[in-house]
């Protein structure tokens, strides 16, 4: 064992001992295509709790104390975030709530989950009565990423490429900003039956949280890059979802869900067109969702941009 994996296990040990938990059995979660690692913790007396270890150098959208001052914001709104046990921030160390290993996508709970993750985006709408600062999604990392499409699945012109999506904005109505996880996936988001309302959703992985088009959320939700979700089920969601905006939103839904949905799943194909640990169905379920999305004729300066650069529509 490496010198600095040395030192790691020892903190790791001291931590837990401080907090209580040295002699838990710790089991490690499959943490998806995330650069933190996850433990589960079981004590003899059936207490649980997740071990959480962050990046040890600096990384946008990975930050701990974003992780705790967001999980408060989310809390004092209402909804459920872990709680924390133990911090120990100089080491990127974590002991929180275990909302347990039933996400929402799981087949006996689907109906249920989904619409309460659905409603839960209602409550964020209702963020900015807390002030708290998150970056706009404009200036943030996520949205300068969606380059990588044009360095790696078209032929480099990045300028062009946004240019082109500038151009698509320019010519709809200026869409609203809202509190948004950036990350509203299935599993992200777990089914707590005991708890009521919009509670019953254990939101994790919000630290990356920006002010964002008021659709970003609710099309990472229904357009996983990682599942299908059954047509009937999607439409009753989206349904939902619009019943519950504002009158004056709601005229331009539609526009915005699928502008969303474009730079969502262009972003994630540029992000790991040469990553060899993303499942092999990722990357054609997100081609066949943008070319869908690209014969929308509010996006047609983008699917010329992809009809000159890139073999996408070939």
């Amino acid at each position: 064992m490496c010198v600095h994996a040395e030192r790691m296990t020892d903190l790791i040990r001291d931590f837990l001992k401080q907090a209580g938990w040295e002699f838990a059995v710790r089991m490690p979660i499959t943490s998806d295509w995330s650069p933190r690692q996850y433990w589960r913790l079981t004590k003899t007396d059936g207490a649980m709790a997740v071990l959480l270890q962050g990046p040890s150098v600096p990384l946008a959208g990975h930050g701990l104390p974003d992780f705790i001052r967001l999980g408060d914001h989310l809390r004092h709104l209402g909804l459920s975030a872990p709680a924390i046990y133990a911090s120990d921030i100089e080491h990127n160390l974590l002991l929180i709530e275990d909302f347990g290993a039933t996400s929402i996508d799981m087949p006996s709970v689907e109906a249920d989950g989904y619409g309460a993750a659905v409603d839960v985006l209602a409550t964020f709408r209702h963020a900015d009565a807390l002030n708290t600062a998150v970056d706009d999604y404009k200036d943030g990392y996520i949205f300068k990423k969606l380059g990588l499409f044009a360095t790696n699945v078209g032929n480099g012109d990045v300028d062009g490429w946004i240019d082109a999506w500038q151009q698509v904005e320019s010519q709809l109505q200026p869409c609203p900003y809202v509190f948004s996880h950036m990350d509203y996936k299935a599993g992200n988001l777990h089914w707590l039956p005991e708890r009521e309302g919009v509670r019953r959703i254990g939101i994790l992985d919000f630290q990356a949280a920006q002010n964002a088009p008021f659709t970003y959320d609710i099309v990472n939700l229904l357009e996983d890059a990682r599942r299908n979700i059954a047509p009937a089920l999607k439409a009753i969601l989206l349904q939902r979802f619009e019943e519950a905006l504002p009158d004056a939103w709601k005229s331009f839904f539609d526009d915005w869900y699928v502008v969303m949905a474009a730079q969502f799943h262009a972003r994630v194909l540029g992000q790991i067109q040469h990553n060899t640990h993303v499942a092999p169905d990722v990357a054609p379920r997100l081609r066949a969702y943008l070319r869908h999305e690209l014969e929308h004729p509010a996006l047609k300066p983008v699917r010329d941009w992809v009809l000159a650069h890139s073999a996408l529509l070939g």
